[in-house]
């Protein structure tokens, strides 16, 4: 497994619990690519660090006390996989909310240059290239 890609997802997990989200954006291409799943609020392709910033914004706002959990890396070469679990509540509701998910992360050069996200995990190693 690439350590210098899984250290990058590291430092970029953590600053996302930080709420850091300069830190996230400086291990991001500047044309970085964020491809959210249709069955979130926020679906679509975000270009940018600026549109990246706004997309994990709105998440945060739409929460309360959400958090992401790592569970497992994958190395797929230019490619990394990764299993979490987002926890939260949803704002003004006293429901909690788990939900395992997969980013497909694709690194070059040292720079996230697109992130993928899926609700369906077994999706997210195929996209990748790696067998469920």
């Amino acid at each position: 497994m690439s350590q210098e890609n899984v250290e990058l997802a590291r430092k970029g997990y953590a600053a996302i619990a930080r709420r850091d989200f300069d830190a996230v954006l400086e291990l991001m291409d500047p044309n970085i690519e964020s491809h959210n799943p249709p069955e979130v609020p926020e679906a679509g392709v975000h270009r940018g660090h600026e549109a990246v910033r706004r997309d994990w914004e709105q998440t945060f706002e739409l929460f309360e006390d959400f958090s992401i959990d790592v569970e497992q890396y994958f190395d797929a070469g230019d490619e990394l996989v990764v299993f979490l679990l987002y926890r939260g509540r949803a704002r003004g509701s006293s429901a909690d909310i788990e939900a395992k998910m997969a980013h497909v992360w694709t690194i070059r050069d040292g720079k996230a240059t697109r992130l993928r996200q899926y609700l369906d995990r077994g999706e997210a190693l195929e996209a990748a290239g790696l067998k469920v």
